[in-house]
């Protein structure tokens, strides 16, 4: 009784005092992920990976007397365990590879455990950038007025597809001036800027996740003011064209209503 006693508090407490701690892992999608072991597997260990997703939890991989055995068919052709460290390596990772992966490692009455969260994200996009112009508003009358050139102001809107913990943000210069986010997988992420067209600085939107991050640049003077804020210029410059054509239009015909009247007062004086 004593003996057996004496075994399961040794058993216990070597389990106990074996049991690791969560490390946590984040790769980017295709790229190679080891994972290691944290005590080097002995002739007789068994030693067997489990991966959990959700709330499913499967054997993937067991190695046992030097011999290698491989489950998961969706991680198939892309496992390798090592028979030296018992490390596991996961070739071409994908998204849906993220979760919880556990090593056990038994050796007789002796248990070594070692915990990884593993999470895997894509690529993030490039985020487009849109401008358009906006209408100024006069404070002190609450109405809408005619903007000057020197006084438009363009709005630039960043917007790309949301992906996992991704956030999008303007920089002025190395100067972050805004960020957002938001957990909604299923929308189009976008974030507006409000500058004056004559505003110099150069800016620019950055999308980032945890292991990526993509950004265009913004120059009003060669984006906003080319695209949107130059309308403003051109229909100011087309109003004064038409104005012109309108002017000398009615010059002609004052000449010819003139050369008409003359021409009229010859004859009659004639007769």
């Amino acid at each position: 009784m004593y003996i057996r006693m004496w075994i399961f508090i040794v058993f216990f407490i070597s389990v106990k005092g074996l049991v690791n701690g969560e490390w946590d892992k984040t790769v980017i999608e295709g790229d190679v992920l080891t994972l290691h072991a944290e005590e080097r597997p002995k002739k007789d260990t068994e030693t067997v990976w489990f991966f959990n997703r959700g709330h499913f939890t499967t054997r993937i991989a067991q190695m046992n007397k030097g011999t290698v055995t491989y489950f998961e068919q969706g991680l198939s052709g892309r496992l390798h365990l090592d028979q030296e460290n018992g490390s596991l390596t996961i070739r071409n990772i994908s998204t849906s590879d993220s979760g919880f992966y556990k090593v056990s490692l038994t050796m007789k009455l002796y248990i070594s455990e070692t915990k990884y969260n593993v999470n895997v994200y894509a690529p993030v996009s490039v985020p487009a950038i849109e401008c358009k112009s906006l209408v100024i508003v006069d404070q002190s009358s609450g109405t809408l007025k005619q903007p000057r050139a020197s006084e438009e102001i363009c709005s630039a809107i960043c917007s790309v597809r949301n992906d996992q913990d991704m956030s999008i943000s303007w920089y002025k210069g190395s100067e972050i001036m805004n960020q957002t986010s938001n957990p909604d997988l299923n929308i189009i992420l976008s974030l507006p800027l409000e500058l004056h067209c004559n505003d110099s600085e150069i800016y620019s939107c950055m999308t980032g996740n945890p292991v990526s991050n993509k950004s265009v640049r913004l120059h009003m003077k060669e984006i906003c003011q080319r695209q949107d804020c130059l309308d403003h210029s051109c229909g100011t410059l087309i109003r004064l064209v038409l104005s012109g054509l309108v002017g000398i239009a009615t010059v002609v015909f004052l000449v010819d209503h003139v050369r008409i009247c003359s021409a009229q007062r010859r004859a009659a004086a004639s007769v």
